[in-house]
C-alpha cells in the first residue's frame, strides 16, 4: 500500500482482491488500474472519479508525478 497526504486528506493505493490497484480515499476505492503506477499517475493527472480530488486540477503543486514520491507503508 502507497499513501500520499493530499490538500483534501489521505489518499492510498491499494492492492485489491482481484489482482487491480485501487484508489482509496475517505474508505471508498474511487477506480482501479492494472499497476500501482498506472494509478499513481490517475492521480497525477486529477483523472480519479473522485470529485474533491479531480477538481483540484492544477492546484496542487507537490503531487508526486510517479509512485516513487507516495510513502510505502507495509
Amino acid at each position: 500500500m502507497w499513501e500520499y497526504e493530499s490538500p483534501i486528506g489521505t489518499l492510498r493505493i491499494v492492492p485489491l482482491s482481484n489482482g487491480r490497484y485501487g484508489l482509496e480515499y475517505d474508505g471508498i476505492i474511487w477506480e482501479s488500474c492494472t499497476t500501482p503506477e498506472a494509478q499513481a499517475d490517475d492521480v497525477y493527472m486529477h483523472v480519479t472519479g473522485c470529485s474533491a480530488w479531480d477538481s483540484l486540477d492544477g492546484q496542487v503543486v507537490d503531487c508526486p508525478c510517479e509512485l516513487s514520491g507516495w510513502e510505502r507503508i507495509l
